[in-house]
């Protein structure tokens, strides 16, 4: 068998069983996700995290994109299966489809106060050596927004990193067909 097939097999599994185990037992997690060799509960969200997440959503042209939430993304460097914050796709996936990174036209996290460095390292080097074409990392913490764009696959980095204060505008979101995304309303965590 090959050796990501068993991986991939044993990770779902895994998480399979603590969604179970968690569920019997009444706790509530807002998902399970595998990061390397760790398996990641996280509770629920702070509404100001949602709240971005439900900001961007609404300025992203509907006719044209898909906008998905809660979903796993397919990686080509790794058999993992992050959950992204908000996957943008150019067109609406079959039942049961999962995005391929290389596909998307935007993937967003908004950064949680106790597991930064994932978003800002791990993710973000599996998100380019995958072909993400663009990733933006919104922090609440210190209100800024990282458009991540042209990724270099094989060193696992983007050669255009773009910051933006929260209360400006983003620009070059290809998702956002020419128009800017706004940032005025993204709140910071208190």
């Amino acid at each position: 068998m090959d050796g990501h097939v068993f991986e991939a097999d044993t990770v779902a599994k895994a998480l399979e069983q603590l969604s179970e185990f968690a569920e019997a037992k009444g706790f509530t997690f807002a998902k399970f996700e595998s990061l390397g060799d760790e398996i990641v509960m996280l509770a629920g969200t702070r509404w100001e995290h949602d709240a971005i997440v439900a900001l961007i959503k609404r300025q992203v042209p509907r006719g044209i994109f898909c906008q998905l939430t809660n979903v796993d993304l397919q990686l080509t460097s790794e058999p993992r299966e992050p959950i992204p914050d908000l996957i943008i796709v150019p067109e609406p996936l079959a039942p049961g489809a999962k995005p391929w990174a290389h596909e998307t036209e935007l993937l967003v996290e908004v950064v949680s106060q106790r597991n930064y460095r994932e978003d800002y390292e791990g993710k973000r080097r599996r998100y380019a050596m995958s072909g993400a074409p663009q990733y933006l990392l919104v922090d609440p913490r210190d209100g800024v927004c990282l458009l991540y764009t042209e990724p270099v696959k094989a060193e696992g980095t983007y050669k255009e990193i773009v910051t933006t204060d929260f209360g400006e505008p983003i620009r070059g979101v290809l998702c956002m067909d020419g128009a800017d995304l706004d940032t005025s309303e993204f709140l910071r965590y208190t």
